[in-house]
């Protein structure tokens, strides 16, 4: 039997587009409010849950069947309202949740094949905005704390104004389902390396954690 690589899912094109527009103008969301922290995607089967200081942008984010795409941004350049909190690192976060479950296997079995799936064609083309891999370069790979972490660099099109070309992300299975998060810095405040890494294991920390305590959807469906 041929083994499956657990490849990351994609966001959706449209989340993606979306994504830029909003970059562009965080201050149109409706002022007032404290900001929504935390949602459950995937048929409530997995809690996403923003480090402090991040607010989940509800009208950048989808949740369907191709998966669900959460966009995290400033509490306070989405809210817009005093007392907002502002997270300690400029950045943009990005999770991407699969669709349908996992491989399963170890952390450890996982790390070995990604690692080797980002150095093909096809795990730097699941990288690339454009879908080429020639767009992109990995830059390093680590494995911490049951998370895949990778560092690439993307030279092709498409890259939103005011965003920098590299990102890490990391990759951890919650509920059966593979999830991508993504750390991106902005041109005027770079993120550091250990800065966008610290941020990736809050936020699966937090994530998993919430996920964990959800109820089971087919305990709670209705008759």
């Amino acid at each position: 039997m041929r083994r499956q690589s657990p490849a990351p899912p994609r966001p959706p094109r449209r989340a993606i587009a979306l994504t830029a527009a909003v970059l562009l103008a965080l201050g149109g969301c409706v002022p007032g409010g404290d900001g929504v922290q935390r949602v459950t995607v995937a048929g409530d089967r997995v809690a996403v849950v923003a480090p402090y200081g991040f607010c989940v942008d509800e009208g950048a984010s989808q949740d369907g069947e191709d998966g669900a795409f959460v966009l995290l941004a400033s509490c306070a350049a989405l809210v817009r309202a005093p007392g907002a909190p502002v997270p300690a690192e400029d950045a943009i976060l990005t999770v991407s949740v699969a669709a349908s479950p996992g491989p399963g296997g170890s952390p450890e079995d996982r790390a070995l094949v990604l690692r080797r799936y980002f150095q093909s064609d096809l795990g730097r083309a699941a990288l690339a905005r454009s879908g080429e891999p020639d767009d992109v370069e990995v830059l390093d790979t680590e494995t911490e704390e049951g998370l895949f972490l990778v560092k690439s660099i993307d030279r092709g099109p498409g890259l939103a104004e005011g965003l920098r070309p590299d990102a890490w992300r990391a990759i951890f299975e919650a509920n059966g389902r593979i999830v991508t998060a993504a750390a991106t810095g902005f041109v005027a405040h770079p993120l550091s390396d250990p800065a966008a890494r610290s941020l990736l294991r809050d936020l699966a920390r937090r994530s998993l954690a919430a996920t964990e305590a959800l109820p089971d959807p087919a305990l709670t469906a209705s008759p």
